[in-house]
């Protein structure tokens, strides 16, 4: 299986198949992937032994959503592809489903751990499906946080699963589901203990032997005769029904998109409604919000969370607070909630934290949040600037900082809602700056990120923009204000001061790599 599915047939003819792809930490469906998934359905079909497929994970995560190299692939091909040829690209996998699902031998998914996306689409094309009762299991469609949609059935099985409105609003608000909730909206057969799944899985498909697919028999929800028909103001009225604002529904065509895969394809067969999920995927492909929100929001969120994560070895072992103010009092909510060993001194300056690693080095630490200007403290190893929590996540801002002590913030950000640690190239924030231009406009903001490259005090463009969107600053739909300057450079360059037109020759390529 190309290695990235192993097989074993056992002798009442249950097919165990275990995902393990070589040199990962954890699934992803990659065209390697997909090939060894035509491959074992090949195998199932030809093979008379073969009468059922339990289908599972070697890894602690059963399979989490797409490759990063395949996802950047299809926004390239997006430049240059036209909607057919793109159709035919990026609608290999839903095409996979449907025909794994339509399989005479039946197919039952064995969840073992995190399944997003791909992940979970793979697990509700399958005939039927168990997941371990572990609460940290995540189950979800997130596509929508980035401009997209799940574009491989996930519009279509979803609300034939768990009911018409109960889909949209698991699609709309891309949030996940732990094991519980999923079983009792009828995702999951049943949640059982990890060293019972398996045993689990194969009984059941043991008891699916002989009997063909039937749709009225897997979906609980199949009669969508009920869905409304689609119109302009139905699609607006759901939107709003199920928490998007106007302000939203307007800059994220990913949600009246949604809305319209979901009542177009209704009253239509799994087949037909997933080509025309398909078109309606590309829709978004083809739109620059979508790009933007791939790029910064998942392709380099993820590429930022590797590069400035702390050495794997160091972790934080506690964490002394000294007196607060009423605007510091955020520091003390997210520690509070970090789980680690938190005590209060009140000897320490005001406003500060003694950070203790894993190595047994204490860091003396200013404290400040976002649009607060932080205490100044002699002694400090550096000074965190952290903002608040909103639908990208936070930022923990390392400034001033001395390299162990940078590295010790880096090793408490993931505790703190895995906040990304930004580290400032000079003594000032570099949130704070953008953050009060962008007060004035996203132009302005724009404009303050420019000048930022161009002083140095941010050194990437890409991780600047991560950064922003991360904090809050700038608006999703943007890709952050670097990726907004170059998609209106024509209308901003005219307004440069004498900084930035000298800067410009010098700015121009590093935005072009990283914007375009």
């Amino acid at each position: 299986m190309n290695n990235q599915i192993h097989s074993s047939l056992e002798a009442d003819g249950v097919l165990l198949a275990t995902i393990d792809m070589p040199g990962r930490s954890m699934n992803v469906f990659s065209v390697e992937l997909m090939d060894a998934l035509d491959a074992l359905m090949e195998r199932v079909e030809s093979d008379p032994a073969v009468q059922s497929v339990v289908l599972t994970s070697g890894k602690p995560t059963f399979l989490a959503g797409a490759d990063l190299v395949m996802v950047r692939g299809y926004t390239d091909s997006a430049r240059s592809l036209n909607a057919d040829q793109m159709f035919e690209l990026c609608g290999r996998l839903g095409r996979q489903f449907v025909r794994l699902e339509a399989s005479a031998k039946p197919w039952v998914a064995a969840v073992n751990g995190i399944a997003l996306g791909g992940g979970l689409e793979l697990a509700m094309a399958c005939r039927a499906r168990v997941v371990t009762d572990n609460r940290h299991t995540l189950l979800g469609l997130p596509e929508a946080r980035w401009g997209l949609l799940p574009g491989a059935g996930g519009t279509q099985r979803l609300p034939r699963i768990v009911g018409f409105e109960a889909g949209l609003e698991l699609l709309l608000s891309a949030r996940s589901m732990n094991p519980t909730e999923a079983v009792e909206r009828g995702v999951f057969a049943r949640a059982v203990p990890a060293n019972q799944l398996l045993d689990e899985a194969r009984a059941l498909a043991r008891s699916l032997q002989g009997q063909p697919f039937d749709p009225e028999t897997k979906f609980a929800h199949l009669d969508q005769t009920r869905v409304p028909s689609r119109s302009v103001d139905t699609v607006q009225a759901l939107a709003r029904k199920f928490g998007v604002s106007d302000a939203d529904f307007r800059d994220y065509p990913a949600y009246e998109t949604i809305i319209d895969c979901v009542l177009l394809g209704a009253r239509l067969p799994l087949a037909e409604a997933s080509a025309i999920e398909m078109r309606q995927f590309l829709r978004l492909m083809f739109n620059p919000v979508a790009g933007n929100m791939v790029r910064t929001l998942f392709l380099n969120r993820q590429r930022a969370d590797r590069e400035l994560a702390a050495p794997a070895d160091l972790s934080i072992a506690h964490v002394t607070l000294g007196p607060l103010s009423k605007e510091q009092v955020q520091w003390e909510q997210v520690l509070t909630k970090s789980r680690l060993a938190l005590h209060n001194d009140v000897s320490l300056p005001p406003g500060s934290m003694l950070l203790t690693d894993s190595r047994g080095v204490s860091h003396s630490v200013a404290l400040s949040v976002l649009g607060v200007e932080a205490p100044k403290l002699s002694d400090a190893a550096a000074t965190a600037w952290l903002s608040p929590k909103n639908a990208n996540g936070s930022v923990l801002e390392i400034v001033s900082a001395s390299e162990p002590a940078a590295q010790a913030l880096a090793a408490l950000a993931p505790r703190l809602g895995a906040a990304l640690p930004y580290r400032s190239a000079d003594g000032r924030s570099v949130m704070q700056r953008l953050a009060t231009a962008g007060k004035v406009s996203l132009d302005a903001q724009s404009l303050e990120a420019l000048r930022l490259l161009a002083s140095g005090a941010a050194s990437q463009a890409d991780m600047l923009d991560v950064a922003a969107c991360a904090a809050g600053l700038s608006p999703s739909w943007s890709g952050g204000p670097l990726t907004y300057s170059w998609a209106h450079q024509d209308r901003l360059v005219p307004q440069f001061d004498e900084v930035l037109r000298s800067a410009w020759p010098r700015l121009e390529p590093l935005l072009r790599a990283a914007c375009s």
